[in-house]
Parts: structure tokens; sequence; C-alpha cells
């Protein structure tokens, strides 16, 4: 059969359609295309499995090798002297009598004025010089010293050496003091078998002080051990603690004569000392001649105070020593608050008095 002529022509039309299309495809891309790029012949890897634990956090960036410049203002800011200041340390002598008695009225007087004046005297440490009690083995006698001490035991600090009487008077035996919390809290680098002698240090308006203390028979025989510990602390102020060192009327007693030359005349820091023992009030003022020369190089203050002798009544005394790191003075008062009254020194016939320069 033959095809109509047209039927050819349009086979030929269609034919050109397609040729033309492909080259304008090919040649002429639409504007605003791009030409794909080229197949990536690469094997490609296989996928990860899909997982539930968390990938590992990214490495922290590394640190800045270029060091960071000083603040400025604060490098040029000058160094300030340290401020002065007025301390306090208060001072518990022979509280004996009263642990005796169990006057725990007059005990609890005590402990609620300490706290009470620990902000207004800014008081830095309380320091006792022995006989704490009557009887050092005499459970009720703790217990009744117990009222005084746990108001300001760990909210102060507080230093204390033994006296004769915590060592039981005939015994004489440490074991029942040494066996007491408080003196087995001391830090062990800081006592001479286990708390017959003793130290504190601490530092106020500039100043380093040195708290150091040796009880009853064991001032002696600590000797070698207190003259290390006060070389060792050549630019702080010495305030020594002895049960016994003067007497009431201001000359050395027994015990006094040996520590004044094995221990105070010894080294040039030491510039206090404190007792009691003895009953009374006592003054001593005694110069040093520290480099030989001739001349005093050093003043040293020592006061005995002691009111145990005093019935119910007339009982409760606290000795404040007041500090002041400009003038270098100490004000010194003694006051009561069970009988809530202030007590007459014997030597300075006065209330309250002033040791000038005496740090």
């Amino acid at each position: 059969m033959k095809l109509p002529h047209n039927f050819f022509c349009k086979q030929q039309l269609f034919a050109r359609c397609i040729v033309f299309l492909t080259l304008a495809l090919v040649l002429l891309p639409v504007s605003g295309c791009r030409r794909m790029p080229p197949e990536d012949l690469g094997v490609a890897s296989t996928p990860a499995p899909f997982s539930l634990i968390p990938a590992e956090p990214a490495p922290p960036f590394p640190a800045p090798t270029t060091p960071i410049a000083p603040n400025v203002t604060d490098a040029l800011q000058p160094i300030l002297p340290p401020k002065p200041e007025q301390f306090s340390i208060v001072w518990l002598a022979d509280t004996q009598t009263i642990a005796y008695q169990q006057d725990d009225e007059v005990f609890q007087a005590m402990g609620e004025w300490i706290m009470s004046q620990q902000k207004p005297l800014n008081i830095r440490y309380i320091v006792q010089t022995g006989d704490l009690v009557d009887n050092g083995f005499q459970k009720k006698q703790w217990d009744s010293f117990n009222i005084l001490l746990n108001q300001f035991y760990g909210k102060i600090p507080y230093l204390p050496i033994a006296g004769n009487h915590d060592l039981g008077v005939k015994w004489e035996d440490y074991r029942g003091y040494l066996e007491r919390p408080f003196v087995k809290a001391l830090p062990a680098d800081h006592v001479f078998k286990r708390g017959r002698a003793v130290y504190a240090e601490f530092s106020a308006g500039g100043q380093d002080f040195l708290l150091l203390g040796a009880g009853w028979n064991a001032d002696v025989a600590s000797a070698a051990w207190m003259n290390g510990v006060l070389r060792a602390h050549p630019n702080h102020v010495a305030i020594l603690m002895f049960h016994s060192y003067i007497t009431a009327k201001g000359g050395l007693s027994y015990q006094g004569d040996d520590l004044r030359d094995l221990i105070v005349a010894k080294n040039p820091n030491v510039r206090l000392v404190l007792c009691g023992h003895l009953r009374g009030n006592g003054f001593r003022a005694e110069e040093f001649d520290d480099n030989g020369d001739g001349k005093p190089d050093r003043l040293v203050n020592a006061m005995l105070y002691n009111y145990q002798g005093y019935g119910h009544t007339n009982s409760g005394q606290i000795r404040m020593l007041t500090f002041d790191t400009t003038t270098r003075n100490i004000h010194v008062f003694t006051y009561s608050p069970f009988t809530q009254r202030y007590y007459r020194d014997d030597f300075f016939k006065s209330l309250e008095f002033d040791l000038k320069d005496a740090f």
C-alpha cells in the first residue's frame, strides 16, 4: 500500500524536532540553571548503622597560646599598709573554786558575757593560766566548768595550760587533764607531749602574735621546746603563759626564777608574761639587754591575777586585755558579769590601767 506523501513529511518533521530539542538542551541551557557536575565515579562508602549511643563530644578548643595581658589598673594600685586594729584577749585564771562549789550560775554568767562582748571588744582569743578545776580527776567539776566552756568553745579560739589542781594536786598526774576533749583537739604540731605545753599564732593590725604556754611541772621540762618555738617565730610578739611566774608583790616565784633565765631572758620577742596560782594580783616590769651592749633593749611586763579565794557572792572575775596596734599599748581591766562589778588592781590602784608601749 502506498502511503500518502504528507505522512512522510510529518515523520521527517517530527524527527527534526527531536534533534532540535536535543541540541537545545545540550548546547543552549535555560537561563538561571547550571549544568550538573560530573558523576562521582568513586566507590560509595557503606552507610553507618543507626545507634542510640550518643556521639563523643567534640574536643575542646585549645587554650590560647598568647598570654593575657594583666589588668593595668590593678597593677598600678598601691600596696596599702595594714590597717591599725584594736582587739582583745580574754584571760581566765584560776576558776577552780567555782568548779569545786559547782557554781553553775557563775559559769553561765561568765560565758554569756564573753559571747556578748565578742564583737564589741573584738575578742580574738581566750587564754587560761591553769587550775580550771579544783581536782582534774573529778568529773562533776569538769561538768560544771563545761557550762562556761561550751558557750564559747568552737566560736572563739581557746588556749589553756594546766595548773597543779588540774593534775590532782597530790597526784600531779597529767592523765586526767590530757584526756579533756579541748586538749586532745589541739593541733599535734602545736603541743609538747600531748598538751603539757602549747602554742598558737594569729595576726591583727599588721602584727603577728604568738601565744605560748606551759603547764605545772612542764614549764622547765619544756624549756628547750619553747625556745625552739620562739626562735621559729622571731617577728611575732610573744605572750607567755605559766601557771606560776611572779608573786603578788611582784617578785619571781620559785618556778619564775628558772623560767626567767631559761626562756624569758633568751628570747627578744617575749614581751608579756601571764600567770596565776598564787592568790591576789601583782605586776612586774623587767628590762633586758638583748645585744650585750650594757643598755636595755626590751621591757617585759608580767601580770598575776587570781581571785580564787573569793566566795560565791563575789566571784566570776574575768581579766580583759585590749591591744592597740597603733599606740602599742595594752588596756587592762577586771570585771565579773556575775556580780556586775569592776575590780581594783592592787599594784596600779585602779579599776583599769594601760601598759605603755607593751608590744
